[in-house]
């Protein structure tokens, strides 16, 4: 996940009538597939034109598509709440779904813009490279960061993504889940560590998870890295659910107290204050 580095060509048959083969068959079902999914999406592309409730009619002239397609798309949209009547005769308009995948757009985006900018600053005030995580299919992922200033220094790669029992921000990002659902995501996602000092144990983890949230903090030496470890802080939204880590990852050297107490002090603020401007 990161690294310590030092800076310095066919023959023509008659024609005879055959059945179709597998493959074209497939083709032909991606082909109407591809082209009901684009036909959906003109759907909500018009009412967002149109900033208005329409009518199946309008719809079938509006984009020229046949009558039973276009009832055939409206009720599965319906159905899963992409549209919703308007009360107004028979128009219908955005639904709920598209509120909520609004919202969660909005949250990635300022989670990405104000993450970077407290990740900035917390790089600035310890000199060391500062991670911004997610939890992405059972995983945790590094979504920003900012690489530390000093000549020995740790080295991550955004994108990357490790099992959340590798890393101290991994272990907090799942810190909400009650204990059943817990044991079955460390269950089937736990593997050893690459220095194989990471804990594997299903229930000493939990326990160790419960610790960290309850604290505040987690922190970590030597168990992803050799000479490398970090403190993470959680990002907590409105609703008092984890949806980030923030963390610094130092050489061991500069993990040592009174240091390590000075970067879980600046790592809790720094996430607290994210959490705030999240808010």
């Amino acid at each position: 996940m990161w690294s310590v580095i030092l800076e310095s060509k066919n023959m023509r048959t008659p024609l005879k009538s055959k059945a179709k083969t597998q493959p074209e068959t497939v083709a032909e079902d991606e082909n109407i597939g591809s082209r009901s999914v684009r036909r959906a999406l003109d759907i909500l592309e018009l009412m967002l034109q149109r900033g208005e409730p329409i009518t199946v009619a309008q719809i079938v002239t509006e984009l020229s598509i046949p009558k039973s397609t276009a009832y055939e798309l409206v009720r599965t949209l319906s159905e899963s709440d992409y549209l919703a009547p308007s009360g107004r005769g028979s128009g219908l308009f955005l639904g709920r779904k598209l509120f909520e995948l609004g919202m969660a757009y909005r949250g990635h985006v300022d989670l990405l813009r104000d993450g970077s900018r407290i990740a900035e600053q917390l790089r600035d005030e310890t000199g060391e490279t500062v991670q911004l995580s997610v939890l992405d299919n059972d995983l945790m992922m590094v979504l920003l960061k900012e690489e530390g200033v000093r000549p020995l220094r740790i080295i991550s790669k955004v994108g990357s993504r490790v099992p959340v029992n590798w890393a101290a921000a991994g272990r907090l990002l799942v810190s909400d889940m009650d204990d059943k659902a817990l044991a079955k995501l460390l269950s089937s996602t736990v593997q050893p560590s690459p220095t194989g000092r990471a804990a594997t144990d299903v229930k000493k983890l939990i326990t160790q998870i419960r610790k960290f949230r309850k604290q505040g903090y987690a922190t970590e030496l030597n168990e992803t890295n050799e000479h490398a470890g970090c403190v993470a802080a959680p990002v907590i939204d409105v609703s008092g659910h984890c949806i980030a880590a923030l963390s610094v990852v130092a050489p061991e050297q500069r993990l040592t107290r009174p240091n390590r107490d000075y970067l879980i002090e600046r790592v809790m603020n720094a996430a607290e204050n994210l959490s705030r401007r999240l808010a």
